[in-house]
């Protein structure tokens, strides 16, 4: 991944961008990663992206910002061979609608 910089102007750092995802979750479980590894980070998405629900290509993509003085570390914990991978399944995901509970809890009480 080519690293993206983001001036922040006179008052603010420079912002590399650690990880792409285009999936607003996922990108909350990284910020809270580096966040408890006391590694400062930010979500950045292009604002027309939201307003108009663009979840494909460069406008959907949601970024993880660090610092470039913790962009090592936080490369290094992201994207160690032994690290978590987030993996989306739904094997213990079950549905239930408020009208089926009732009629199990009906044919339950029978």
């Amino acid at each position: 991944m080519t690293p993206l910089t983001r001036k922040g102007g006179a008052q603010g750092p420079d912002w590399i961008a650690v990880y792409i995802t285009h999936n607003m979750p996922e990108a909350h479980i990284i910020l809270g990663k580096l966040r408890v590894h006391d590694i400062p980070a930010m979500i950045h998405q292009e604002a027309g992206a939201t307003a108009i629900g663009i979840t494909l290509g460069n406008l959907g993509e949601i970024k993880i910002l660090v610092s470039p003085a913790d962009y090592e570390s936080a490369a290094a914990l992201l994207y160690a061979e032994d690290a978590e991978r987030i993996e989306a399944t739904n094997d213990r995901i079950q549905l239930v609608w408020p009208a089926d509970a009732e009629s199990e809890k009906d044919d339950d009480d029978k």
